[in-house]
Formats: C-alpha cells, sequence, structure tokens
C-alpha cells in the first residue's frame, strides 16, 4: 500500500524510472539460473530433439485437463 501512495504522489518519470529498475532487478536471478542450468537445458534439448524422442513416454503420467 505504500508503494500505491507513493507510486500517485511521484513524479510520473521517476515512477516508471523505478518500475525499470525493479523489473530488470528481477530479470538477474532468473540469467543467473540459466546459466547454471545452462548443461541439463543441453542434456534435455539433445535427448529429446537430436535423438528424436518427442513421442517418448519416460514414465511420467501426464495430467489430463
Amino acid at each position: 500500500m505504500v508503494a500505491v501512495y507513493f507510486g500517485c504522489v511521484m513524479n510520473l518519470k521517476l515512477v516508471l524510472d523505478i518500475a525499470d529498475t525493479m523489473n530488470a532487478l528481477m530479470a538477474i536471478p532468473n540469467l543467473i539460473s540459466l546459466l547454471l542450468l545452462n548443461n541439463v537445458i543441453i542434456k534435455d534439448t539433445y535427448k529429446y530433439l537430436w535423438l528424436d524422442n518427442l513421442d517418448r513416454n519416460d514414465g511420467v503420467d501426464i495430467p489430463k485437463i
């Protein structure tokens, strides 16, 4: 509620700059996790796309909607 109040009474350019900064700060942990999981992504991509295993079931049940 404090952020809503300050968003209403502050200069619009400053509010947008703060919002852009906070969005950029949220991207940092995601980028770090992508770098750390790079080997897993490469391994799964190789397994399912390059070895043509897209239709194979690994025993994991896919929930039905």
